[in-house]
């Protein structure tokens, strides 16, 4: 099988290459921004089997603060790798989105609860999805919507909580933390993740449309996540304001992806 992977040079692409390469016989091609800017029509002179989308902005902060990079790296760059599908006859299409685009932040959201855009990298990706699920309905090509949370693992960008975590304690005799909430989230290891995908790919669903959660199993609270890097550590939690739209509370569940697993 032919793949082709956008998105090569980030955090899930790095790792969703490693996993196909350390555990497939696909044949992998890679692309990563350097060698070609999304925001323009893409072009390639072979044909592939299936699409991994990871190109993307991850940062909601960033898309808060820029809402032109959200619409560039994440609308419009995946508008022109699902033309790109369709013009070349791509079968299968693989795209990336986020637990953020829920309605209900205090729920462990579920695939079939209601979406909603609370900033610009919200809207972007459920933007995304409604792009993948119109291609899939007008033009054939089978799409698999993938909704991750709380990833953290090797390569993970040196901004988000687990980098500061890991910093933290290579720095830091008895680092203390400030942490913002309580709530209890579900972390997943990217090798985690990316195996589970190559398995998910391998057993891919009927329906020409699927949304997936792919979630942790654990439901930790954040000290509890911080307990996984080392043992001495202080902690406290205090709620702190945030830029309208920003939102750090959010949890889902992936109940529907592990029975799939099972009955499938």
């Amino acid at each position: 099988m032919k793949v082709l992977l956008t998105g090569a040079g980030g955090f899930v692409g790095k790792n969703v290459a490693a996993a196909i390469i350390r555990g497939t016989p696909w044949e992998l091609t890679t692309l990563d921004r350097a060698a070609h800017d999304l925001k323009d029509p893409l072009e390639l002179p072979t044909a592939f089997d299936l699409i991994i989308h990871a190109a993307a902005n991850p940062s909601a902060k960033e898309c808060i603060e820029e809402p032109t990079r959200a619409f560039n790296d994440n609308i419009l760059g995946t508008f022109n790798v699902l033309e790109f599908a369709r013009k070349t006859g791509v079968k299968n299409f693989v795209y990336f989105s986020s637990c953020e685009v829920y309605a209900d932040r205090s729920l462990d959201a579920v695939e079939s609860d209601r979406t909603s855009a609370h900033n610009m990298y919200g809207a972007s990706k459920l933007c995304g999805e409604h792009m993948c699920e119109a291609y899939a309905k007008s033009y054939g090509i089978n799409c698999l919507v993938v909704r991750l949370l709380n990833t953290w693992g090797p390569h993970c960008q040196p901004q988000r909580f687990p980098s500061i975590i890991r910093r933290k304690f290579e720095t830091e005799e008895c680092p203390h933390f400030v942490l913002e909430t309580a709530s209890r989230k579900r972390w997943l290891y990217i090798e985690t993740m990316a195996e589970r995908l190559i398995k998910l790919i391998g057993k891919w669903p009927s329906d020409k449309f699927t949304v997936f959660n792919m979630v942790g199993d654990e439901s930790l609270q954040l000290h509890e996540f911080i307990s996984k890097f080392g043992t001495n550590f202080t902690y406290e939690y205090k709620t702190r304001e945030h830029a309208a739209g920003y939102l750090p509370e959010m949890n889902a569940e992936g109940s529907k992806l592990a029975e799939y697993f099972t009955t499938c």
